[in-house]
């Protein structure tokens, strides 16, 4: 009997070698990976369902001195212990430092002693403060720009002896420091900037504000903390730039601070409520409480040359066309210009409500590195033009809405974040500064709204909305803001969305921390390009009643151009049957 063993043909063994290699690369590549869509999957894996922690206590207490004081918090709240979902943090103290472990971000950093911190808005960053600086740290993710970049990014995490990945440090130089590396933003705002690697390689940015004036910090430190994946931690902290121990002593606790996996799910903490001032006048009180607490829909509008033959020709044409009087009229104001008093107390006499937005901008937002003129109104050096402007305004005497800086959440205005130290805190001073101009002018009119976009770019934590709310007291209507920008920039992925798609988001993104608040659809429209745009307008009447918040909605009747191309025609009346829909959506609601 023939007891040899037959041996698998060539083909067979050449296929189950390749079988084995390519479950071998497989278990490689989850092992090795640093995929966003694969990493959420390990940790769930190592930190949920196992337990472990991603950081051990003897590495988190390694260095204190003896008799070290220990403060755990779980959502916010101080706690003398949680689990594993919770959103942690802890504090140490030890009379030396003050050492913060957030396992929500995954790191360790080191901060001078009696550093108090604010976790707020833990989700999305924790401040810190302490003598003589105060310090924003989050983390953040890089998203991808190109399949090139997934496959670069792949490959160097996959074979990193055989490829290197640079796109997550080019993302992170153009999207969140573009404007304070470029050396023509930096001469025409008087910003000095230096640049270093420390010696574990973080990226370190250090810039000062000249001439500071009234500037709350003139000196800035920014790091960037690479992980190894698409995810990086961002650390921003302010000072007097003439502290230079300060400033050393940030720089190495920054370069020595200790990452790990994040673990845990994020919880706000917010409690923004509803404050209207004592100082209002009779009328203008009457008037928020009309908006506040109607029960019928205002609707509004914007058109091109409001201020002519926009509120003279085009606007009493639409109304006829529609049968309908507009309750309130949008008009944009820059920086440096008068009150308009004679449009007010025209739109006042014909029973309109004004809708101001007035922009920090001398070049009508087309020139991003050009001189901000919000950072010389941080510095306390245009005081002048906004006590002139609000003198005027309590001088007219009549409630009007006041929209300052819209969007700032954004890289498309002059006086947006990113385009500003990259420092949210540094708008909230300008708006409160600004907010303290018309109480001392005795502006009794004014209705503030607070209107960030409603997505953020760069689309960063730091960046997010949130960040530059100026606090309750400071606005008393929520502006809130979302365009069907239609299909034409295909290079910026733009896509068709619906009504409600739209204003899902932004209620589910709003209502946790502003549903005290009234809102204002402060400006919205459809494109025509890439969808129905006739069908988009009637899923808007018949969803608007969804978001009972929403008291205010304001078409933007005009376009965004390419050229001479409208890339995104907005015009209500762009067809008879565009502006039939909108007729008849009207009467449904009144």
């Amino acid at each position: 009997m023939n007891t040899k063993k037959r041996k698998l043909p060539l083909w067979a063994r050449c296929l189950l070698g390749l079988v084995i290699l390519g479950l071998v690369a497989c278990v490689w590549e989850f092992a090795s990976s640093q995929n966003p869509y694969v990493l959420p999957v390990k940790r769930a894996l190592l930190y949920e369902v196992l337990n472990l922690d991603p950081i051990s206590q003897s590495a988190q207490t390694a260095g204190l001195a003896e008799g070290y004081a220990v403060q755990y918090y779980a959502n916010g709240a101080p706690t003398s212990g949680f689990d594993h979902q919770a959103d942690r943090k802890v504090v140490y103290t030890d009379g030396n430092i003050t050492r913060l472990v957030n396992y929500l971000d995954g790191y360790l950093l080191d901060f001078p002693t009696g550093t108090t911190f604010d976790f707020t808005l833990s989700p999305l960053f924790t401040r810190a403060e302490g003598e003589g600086f105060d310090a924003t740290v989050s983390r953040e993710t890089a998203t991808y720009e190109s399949l090139k970049d997934v496959v670069t990014f792949e490959l160097s995490t996959f074979l990193p002896f055989l490829f290197h990945d640079e796109t997550v440090p080019s993302y992170v130089e153009h999207y969140q420091y573009r404007f304070l590396l470029s050396e023509t933003w930096q001469q025409n705002n008087r910003v000095s900037v230096e640049r270093w690697t420390g010696e574990n390689g973080t990226d370190f940015i250090a810039a000062v504000l000249q001439d500071p004036g009234d500037a709350v910090y003139d000196g800035y430190l920014y790091a960037t903390v690479y992980t190894g994946s698409r995810e990086y931690l961002r650390v921003m902290c302010r000072f007097d730039s003439g502290d230079t121990a300060l400033r050393d002593q940030l720089c190495a606790a920054i370069d020595s601070m200790t990452v790990f996996a994040p673990t845990g799910e994020g919880v706000y903490s917010t409690d923004y409520q509803l404050t209207l001032p004592d100082s209002w006048s009779e009328e203008t009180a009457q008037l928020f409480q009309d908006i506040a607490g109607g029960d019928r829909l205002r609707w509004g509008i914007f058109t091109q040359d409001i201020f002519s033959t926009g509120i003279q020709e085009t606007v009493p044409a639409l109304e006829e066309d529609l049968d309908y009087t507009f309750d309130v009229i949008l008009a944009y104001i820059h920086f440096g210009t008068d009150f308009p008093t004679q449009f007010m107390e025209e739109n006042r006499e014909n029973g309109r409500i004004v809708e101001l937005t007035y922009q920090i901008t001398t070049n009508n937002n087309e020139d991003m590195f050009a001189r901000s003129p919000l950072l010389d109104l941080y510095r306390g050096e245009l005081d002048e033009e906004i006590r002139a402007f609000a003198r005027q305004a309590a001088e007219w005497g009549h409630p009007f809405l006041f929209r300052l800086n819209n969007e700032m959440n954004s890289d498309w205005t002059s006086y947006g974040g990113v385009v500003n130290m990259a420092d949210p805190q540094l708008f909230i001073s300008v708006w409160q500064r600004i907010y303290a101009i018309f109480q001392e002018e005795g502006v009794d009119n004014c209705i503030w709204i607070f209107n960030p976009n409603d997505r953020n770019a760069p689309p960063s934590k730091w960046n997010d909305s949130l960040a530059y709310c100026p606090g309750d007291e400071y606005f008393q209507l929520l502006g809130v803001t979302g365009y069907n920008n239609g299909t034409y920039y295909t290079q910026w992925n733009e896509q068709w969305r619906e009504f409600d798609t739209i204003y899902d988001e932004i209620e589910a993104l709003y209502r946790p921390h502003f549903g005290d608040y009234p809102w204002i659809i402060t400006e919205f429209a459809s494109s025509s390009i890439g969808g129905d745009k006739v069908a988009w307008i009637e899923n808007m009447f018949d969803h608007i009643g969804d978001y009972p918040n929403i008291k205010i909605a304001v078409w933007f009747s005009y376009a965004d151009f390419d050229g001479d191309t409208p890339a995104r025609p907005y015009w209500l009346d762009e067809t008879e049957e565009t502006l039939a829909a909108f007729r008849d959506g009207l009467a449904r609601t009144q």
